[in-house]
């Protein structure tokens, strides 16, 4: 039975980086009844206790015995998310929320869904930008009129310069940056609309960077639910994030994600749309909605779970031409 989020239940999040203290702030915000972190190391410590949780220096399993949490949020770095969360299964948590990604590689999907699936876990994978406050506008104005998105283009450009020089991600992390990162802009972009069918779509990557096997990316096609989708991006150039739903009467337009603008039929203006997005104001944009669908056990197509996660991975092979994991 769908609950609120309340006393009776105990967070603990893995992982104490900034991401980890972002899901702490809003699940102090929601009231969970309590929330604690843990880490290898007590680096973070007086971070996250300023924020009003426990802290864990040691092992997630010593922390699951000693905390007996109810719901578990996997925050650790990229290419620990598949096995810390495995872990927590097998030490009993059964109901989990992992970063985004979840996994870096097909197999790894598999072989997490084969251990949820034996211990009856539910995994559920934070695609936290599925719950900005332009989205559900988005989505709302577009019920509202009774259209549907008819085409949607996006552009997911990283900066290069910036990523080559990062310390706190590894190299294996960087070598699939579509999917450990531009898969955030990617996967909100098809969301009222479904993934690419592979089978009628076409994706192009070429050229290299010195940390990535790709760098120019282009493609087309339509989505399973048969809507024409396009895309750009090129990461030895300047540009941005940004995505557009098209229906018959209206564009809409992300860019940045966190705003929502619109262009009418008939008109060229470009129109900000007021939110109220309160909520990705005090918190990091799209975790307290997100947290509180989760917490309540409602089924919400909004959540992202680990099968759709695992389609991701081969969406990313696709388009940035990495080697595949996955089958279809």
């Amino acid at each position: 039975m769908p609950t609120s989020p309340n006393n009776e239940h105990r967070v603990l999040v893995a992982g104490a980086g900034e991401m980890g203290r972002a899901h702490v702030a809003a699940l102090q915000g929601l009231g969970v009844g309590a929330v604690a972190v843990c880490a290898p190391s007590a680096r973070n410590k007086d971070a996250v206790e300023e924020l009003g949780a426990d802290f864990f220096a040691g092992t997630l399993g010593d922390a699951i015995e000693t905390f007996a949490p109810s719901h578990l949020v996997v925050a650790a770095p990229v290419e620990r998310l598949a096995a810390e969360t495995v872990n927590a299964i097998e030490a009993g948590v059964r109901e989990i929320m992992i970063e985004k990604p979840a996994v870096l590689y097909g197999q790894e999907g598999e072989q997490m869904k084969a251990a949820a699936a034996k211990a009856g876990a539910r995994l559920v994978v934070g695609y936290n930008r599925r719950y900005y406050g332009s989205v559900a506008k988005a989505l709302a104005l577009i019920a509202e009129s009774g259209e549907k998105v008819t085409s949607i283009n996006f552009e997911f450009t990283e900066w290069s310069h910036i990523i080559r020089t990062l310390t706190n991600q590894s190299e294996a992390t960087k070598a699939r940056w579509i999917l450990a990162n531009s898969m955030h802009v990617i996967d909100t972009a098809f969301l009222p609309v479904g993934l690419p069918d592979a089978v009628r779509s076409q994706f192009i990557a070429s050229g290299e960077l010195d940390w990535h096997p790709t760098a120019q990316f282009a493609g087309s096609g339509v989505t399973v639910e048969g809507v024409p989708f396009s895309y750009a991006a090129n990461w030895d150039a300047p540009g941005r994030w940004g995505f557009e739903w098209l229906t018959p009467s209206r564009r809409y337009i992300f860019r940045p994600l966190e705003k929502l603008h619109v262009t009418d039929k008939g008109s060229v203006a470009v129109n900000e749309i007021p939110l109220d997005d309160d909520l990705d104001q005090r918190f990091k944009p799209g975790l307290y909605r997100q947290h509180e669908a989760w917490l309540s056990g409602a089924a919400d197509t909004r959540l992202c779970d680990l099968d759709s996660a695992i389609d991701l991975v081969g969406l990313a092979e696709r388009i940035g031409g990495y080697a595949r994991t996955t089958h279809g």
